[in-house]
């Protein structure tokens, strides 16, 4: 539910920048308890899988926001276009990580 939600608040043009506080704590928090999640159900530690998320939603967040200004600027695509593309990128490639446990 939340995939969907944040899939439809990102296409608003008044969404704040993924960078700016909520964006950025909200991608932390959801990062770290899927980190945990994933990785207590390989029969891993939820502590290190947690770490692990909140690294990735950091570096995902900043990575994420300069791949995709980028490709808008290169692509001469309306942000909407890229911003599909990203959505596709990450769905699949959740469903990628979760489905080799």
């Amino acid at each position: 539910m939340l995939a969907i939600a944040e899939i439809i608040f990102d296409k608003l043009p008044n969404t704040p920048n993924r960078t700016a506080p909520p964006g950025l704590i909200g991608r932390i928090v959801t990062g770290g308890f899927t980190g945990a999640c994933v990785s207590l159900g390989g029969g891993r530690s939820a502590l290190v899988g947690a770490a692990l998320g909140l690294i990735g939603g950091i570096v995902g967040c900043f990575a994420g926001y300069q791949a995709r200004a980028r490709l808008v600027k290169s692509l001469r695509q309306p942000d909407f276009y890229v911003a599909l593309l990203e959505d596709l990128v990450a769905i699949g490639g959740s469903l990628f990580i979760v489905s080799r446990f």
